[in-house]
């Protein structure tokens, strides 16, 4: 069980698992956990009987459609990766369903978890207090300011972790099952979360905390009668409007936040979302069917991208509107479907439950996913690694109540069967387990081989990137990084024999990358360099100006494309490419300069040839 809560125990405390080097040891700690959950009914006859929790077949035939989808994604490495992670959500959230229902569990893991995300609150106070934007060890970015995030870099992400918990909290104050320790917890959680999600300056944040606890609190009292259900869809709307009234009189904070969300002059976080919203509708339509793959957007997105904003953009900040850009509209009415039959199943159960504290926990489940959705249509939140097992194990928790009360009716199945369905789950998590092991291994010695690599450790860098290429043939990166190692020895290399084979090998390698990746113009634009190197420029140009037409609008290479250009002297083009490259709304002293030489050489040039005349 330890090893199974350490995605959610732990990865909450790393930055919300958002980074490789957290999420690959999580993945292969969980599905080590999830492997001896596989096995246990071999050792004990009383197990044999399977808990299909609701959801399970909606959500194993959306994982499915994935891996169907995976070997034409436009990053299909990335795309395995993807579907590994959600693997393990899914698997954890059968499993949770079995290991919760014994010895009431359900309070140690809720309780547990309520504790871990007050904790990050406290440090979130602490820091705001002190005004540092340390996160453990390393610095916030600017660009957040002093929003209260706690152990992530990012408050919304933070923000989203807390609207999980909270309406749980919510509910569980109001549990006479859940007894006074825990209940006394949940309220007190909710007294140090609720001003934390304010400082966290979360504008989504906020909207899921509202949504989460207004939809909980709804469905708590549809449970007590239709006559308190009715009541509160009064006094709810009475009290979020005059909370946000009292905030909006007293807080400039709140009244700058909020009026950097109007419409009418929008913040740039705001602005930056429009322009992605609007610039992927042409890639939506491009594959409206089966979508780019999963994890496609940030391959796919920069060459519909029309503005300048120089940044690499991972996630679209708008879930629904990703999951059909990368999976298509059969993507979209699989996991549509999966999650409308879901709810009715849990809206029906919490209606008809036995017990209060089942229908408690389902409003408390139902609360955390609502505020989560909502959050998602403005954020990237489900795709926070952490974050969405701590929202499985709650839904784990729930699920596991229900068949522990006899709300659910465990399914026993004919021995046969049964033994084949084990035998599948058994080699379904060694698989998954062995894959994980497989990336993090490979990513560690990418990451070790760009160590050396930077320090100008040629030689260690090669023997890293060659193991991590080894490990896990279908990673680009690492023949990415052999490609860079060979093009700077090229460089270095006074032998003019020797360098043009090593640029020669550099290409291989980028080479190997793209077909890997097409998608990535970093190693385009390396390939680009070899050309140079090696003498064909013409080769060059034409990679060049395809990294200038898949990227729009990219500053670095826009100048690389102009410098070509001016190489080759073609003067008037170049002078094209680095008048447009300055007006990309960023400074950009190259593109200045090399347009005033231009402008000069094109004139003397044009008077030398006037004069010739």
């Amino acid at each position: 069980m330890l090893l199974m809560l350490a995605p959610a125990a732990v990865g909450i405390y790393l930055f919300g698992a958002v980074r490789m080097w957290s999420i690959g040891p999580l993945m292969i700690l969980s599905f080590t956990g999830l492997f001896l959950v596989a096995i246990r009914p071999l050792f004990n006859e009383d197990l044999s009987r399977w808990a299909f929790s609701p959801g399970t077949i909606g959500w194993m035939l959306f994982w499915i459609y994935g891996w169907l989808l995976m070997p034409f994604a436009e990053a299909p490495y990335d795309a395995r990766i993807e579907l590994i992670k959600m693997g393990s959500w899914f698997f954890s959230y059968l499993a949770w369903t079995e290991m919760a229902r014994y010895q009431k569990r359900w309070k140690l893991l809720l309780g547990t978890m309520l504790f871990l995300v007050t904790m990050i609150a406290w440090y979130a106070i602490i820091q705001h207090a002190h005004g540092t934007r340390m996160v453990l060890n390393l610095e916030r970015p600017d660009v957040y300011e002093m929003r209260a995030s706690g152990t992530y870099f990012c408050p919304n992400h933070f923000a989203a972790l807390m609207e999980i918990v909270m309406p749980v909290a919510l509910c569980l104050v109001f549990m006479r099952a859940a007894d006074v320790p825990l209940r006394l917890l949940a309220g007190y959680s909710l007294i140090v979360l609720l001003p934390v999600m304010i400082i966290t300056q979360s504008r989504s944040g906020w909207i899921g905390a509202v949504v989460g606890l207004g939809v909980a609190s709804l469905l708590m009292a549809l449970r007590r009668s239709n006559k308190l259900f009715l009541l509160m869809l009064v006094v709810i709307p009475l009290i979020i409007g005059g909370v946000g009234v009292t905030l909006w009189t007293v807080s400039p904070m709140v009244r700058t936040r909020v009026a950097g969300a109007m419409l009418t002059s929008p913040d740039p976080a705001v602005q930056g979302r429009f322009m992605m919203w609007k610039d992927s509708i042409p890639a939506v339509e491009g594959k409206p069917a089966l979508g780019w793959g999963p994890a496609s957007f940030p391959w796919v997105y920069p060459r519909f991208k029309n503005h300048s904003m120089q940044l690499f953009f991972n996630f679209l900040h708008n879930e629904s509107y990703q999951l059909v850009m990368e999976y298509g509209l059969v993507g979209l009415v699989l996991f549509a479907g999966f999650a409308v039959y879901t709810l009715i199943r849990y809206m029906r159960l919490l209606i008809l439950a036995e017990h209060d504290k089942d229908a408690f926990l389902i409003a408390g489940l139902l609360g955390g996913v609502a505020g989560s959705v909502a959050h998602s249509m403005f954020d990237y939140n489900l795709h926070i690694f952490s974050n969405v097992h701590v929202l499985v194990l709650v839904a784990g928790v729930v699920s596991a109540g229900l068949f522990s009360s006899g709300d659910l009716k465990l399914v026993t199945v004919a021995r046969p069967w049964r033994l084949c369905g084990q035998g599948l789950a058994i080699a379904m998590t060694v698989v998954l387990l062995l894959a994980s092991l497989q990336v993090f291994l490979s990513y560690g010695l990418h990451y070790l081989g760009e160590g050396r690599r930077n320090a100008f450790d040629m030689n260690g860098a090669v023997r890293r990137y060659e193991l991590a290429r080894r490990v896990d043939p279908g990673n680009w990166r690492p023949w990415l990084g052999m490609a860079h190692v060979r093009q700077t020895q090229g460089f270095w290399d006074l032998d003019s024999a020797s360098k043009s084979n090593l640029q020669t090998q550099s290409l291989a390698y980028y080479e190997e990358a793209n077909r890997r990746n097409p998608c990535d113009m970093e190693v385009v634009y390396g390939m680009s360099k070899a050309y140079q190197a090696l003498g064909d420029q013409e080769k060059a140009l034409a990679l060049l100006r395809q990294t200038t037409e898949y990227e729009k609008n990219h500053l670095f290479y826009a100048t690389r494309l102009g410098l070509q250009l001016r190489r080759m002297g073609r003067d008037e083009e170049a002078l094209d490419v680095f008048s447009r490259a300055a007006n990309y709304g960023v400074a950009n002293e190259m593109a200045v300069m090399n347009i005033h030489l231009l402008r000069d050489k094109i004139a003397a040039k044009n008077d030398a040839d006037g004069a010739h005349q």
